[in-house]
């Protein structure tokens, strides 16, 4: 029996031991904003974490952390900080099995036409894949699906409904004798209604949508149509993160192939994408990024020196408020303007050009900048009206000029 007590302690003495080495990260806040569930990221082999193995991130109350391993192998987690705060975290190794809450996500919906939908806690997109561009629908850009009273994911709840085989069986079958019934009933399961969650109420056909890029030839844009290739990277529970490739484009004779890489955290409305043009040869290549006016009297605002532009327009919904869209670029623009339609670019009915910001990149080397867009009817985020809007997006702005510094301290292991 004192054999059996003392192994007990022992092995008692060497887990407490073990869980006291504990390595630290610790996050200041060296701005004069306040940062709200903001993703701090770390190099994750600093502390011999892999994809598999049991770990929990712990605030200083001892409370875990929800956390998130990346395909470029960081480690992710929200923190909270006042103006002028220090908050200290801890990676503790530990076998528990504890299943995240997912708020990031998204995946490829071949069932209906290829569409790549994704989502954060706070609104959702989709961009349109090689099946809709086999169908000869022409839709370009990136499309925004509405977000309210939940921070959980809904397009797969979305999709399913409006897919569900035995109600489109069912609506099918009524239009023969009854058509209001069957467009009652569609309209139940359709998301371009509101069920209480939002709704998909943007239009995008063929243009730039909620902000994608493309080449521009002259006062052409060439429209780089729909993806041919997508690899979902990261998949939740905070980071969402996708690469697509796009059918090669001719410009002057070069072949030109784009890949986005687009991803989305946990708390934020905006994506975070990176554009490429790979080619043979080096050249330079003129791109526009832009968000579609669906407004004759655009109410946009243009920001130079924080590098973004914000636009504001009507839902085409009941009661359906206001959607405020922008696009950031940490990196000073070439330009930016209202670009109506001229003579060289198709116009779209209901559209009149483009809220449209110009750059030069060079082959291989890659553009990064955010798009994304909020609802002012959303419980999720206080918007009420556009100068709310311009506010945050200014917050923003300042954020990334100066981003928390982040410390790690890695303990030595006997």
């Amino acid at each position: 029996m004192k054999h059996r007590l003392l192994t007990l302690l022992l092995a008692t003495f060497a887990l407490v031991g073990c869980e006291q080495i504990r390595d630290e990260i610790i996050v200041d806040n060296k701005s004069d904003l306040a940062r709200v569930g903001e993703i701090v990221e770390v190099d994750a082999t600093r502390f011999g974490i892999e994809e598999g193995k049991n770990f929990v991130v712990r605030n200083e109350a001892d409370q875990i952390v929800p956390s998130q391993l990346t395909h470029d192998g960081k480690l992710i987690f929200a923190c909270d900080l006042e103006a002028g705060a220090t908050a200290h975290y801890t990676v503790v190794k530990e076998d528990l099995q504890m299943k995240m809450q997912t708020y990031a996500c998204g995946r490829v919906y071949p069932e209906r036409v290829d569409d790549m939908a994704w989502e954060s806690d706070l609104i959702a997109f989709r961009a349109y894949g090689p099946a809709l561009q086999r169908s000869g629908e022409r839709a370009f850009g990136y499309d925004v699906w509405l977000k309210n009273n939940t921070d959980l994911p809904v397009v797969e709840e979305r999709y399913n409904k409006e897919l569900n085989p035995e109600t489109k069986a069912r609506i099918a079958e009524l239009r023969k004798t009854d058509a209001a019934a069957a467009d009652e009933l569609a309209a139940s399961v359709s998301y371009h209604n509101d069920h209480g969650n939002g709704m998909d109420a943007y239009k995008v056909g063929p243009t730039l949508g909620g902000g994608a890029t493309a080449i521009i030839d002259g006062r052409r844009i060439i429209y780089p149509y729909c993806w041919a290739e997508c690899e979902i990277l990261d998949n939740g529970p905070l980071r969402f993160t996708a690469r697509l490739t796009y059918n090669p484009t001719e410009v002057d004779d070069v072949e030109l192939t784009e890949v986005r890489t687009i991803s989305i955290d946990k708390g934020s409305f905006l994506n975070e994408t990176t554009v490429v043009y790979n080619a043979d040869v080096e050249k330079d290549v003129e791109v526009m990024s832009g968000i579609v006016l669906h407004e004759k009297q655009p109410r946009t605002t243009y920001c130079a020196e924080d590098g973004y532009v914000t636009y504001a327009e009507p839902v085409e919904a009941p009661d359906g408020g206001e959607l405020y869209l922008a696009m950031l670029f940490p990196k000073a623009w070439d330009g930016a303007e209202n670009r109506l339609w001229k003579l060289f670019d198709e116009k779209p009915a209901g559209t009149y050009g483009h809220a449209a910001v110009y750059n030069k990149v060079r082959t291989g080397e890659e553009l990064t900048y955010y798009w994304g867009a909020l609802w002012n009817k959303s419980t999720l985020v206080d918007v009420p009206d556009k100068e709310a809007f311009d506010k945050i997006m200014a917050d923003v702005a300042a954020a990334k000029k100066c981003p928390l510094e982040v410390t790690t301290i890695v303990y030595e292991r006997n």
